[in-house]
């Protein structure tokens, strides 16, 4: 009698068991120096070591429940939806645990903005030539009349010869391109400037951290035609 208790046990825990299937997946990450990170499947247990790329394989099926190993950089609590199941890649963007510090342009600033009494300063400010302020407003007026400079970028769809002289490897395995795509990825990258400087002065830890975040982009565009 016992042996058909373990059956009936063992029967469906076999048959949940084949529900799993193995599926590729990729931390879609900015900070490179976080990677490798260890992704956690909640409901089966299972941990698994990404690649410095972000790129890891798990054992997978719907409504799993994965998270991240304590670290200092991100956080994640993804359930696997169906469709993703029906993807060559999955792309999971986890949460910063950082704060990032933005830019912020800062326009129409006045003197009561900064606290500045106008009237005070023109009484207590010494201007030996009162026609300073109209010389300086000609000048102004007269660079808006000018014509804005000729742009001497690259030619629409030109490759970008910075990227295109890297190694072809930095591509297919750093950035994991895949082949048939980087040669497009070099005409993506046409009107980025930013990562000629960096090339040119051979900040490689600059450079490829620019790289890799656009390879992000540029692989959520094309990623109509891997499905």
């Amino acid at each position: 009698m016992k042996y058909v208790y373990f059956l009936l046990f063992f029967i469906p825990a076999v048959s949940l068991a084949q529900t799993r299937s193995e599926q590729k997946m990729r931390l879609m990450v900015k900070e490179i120096s976080a990677l490798p990170l260890t992704v956690i499947n909640n409901s089966t247990n299972e941990e698994v070591q990404t690649d410095v790329a972000g790129y890891f394989v798990m054992q997978i099926q719907a409504n799993d429940e994965l998270m991240l190993k304590e670290n200092d950089f991100y956080q994640l609590n993804y359930q696997i939806r169906a469709s993703d199941l029906s993807n060559t890649l999955t792309r999971i963007y986890p949460q910063s645990l950082t704060t990032v510090l933005e830019e912020v342009k800062v326009e129409q600033i006045t003197t009561e903005s900064l606290g500045i009494d106008a009237q005070a300063a023109l009484v207590k400010v010494y201007n030996p030539n009162p026609n300073m302020d109209f010389k300086a407003l000609f000048f102004w007026l007269l660079s808006k009349l000018r014509k804005p400079p000729v742009d001497t970028g690259r030619k629409p769809h030109e490759m970008n010869p910075y990227v295109a002289g890297l190694p072809r490897s930095v591509m297919t395995d750093y950035l994991k391109i895949p082949d048939s795509l980087v040669e497009k990825f070099y005409y993506f990258m046409n009107d980025d400037y930013l990562i000629d400087q960096y090339i040119k002065s051979n900040d490689e830890a600059k450079w490829k951290m620019h790289l890799l975040d656009k390879s992000f982009e540029f692989l959520e565009q094309e990623k109509v035609i891997e499905r």
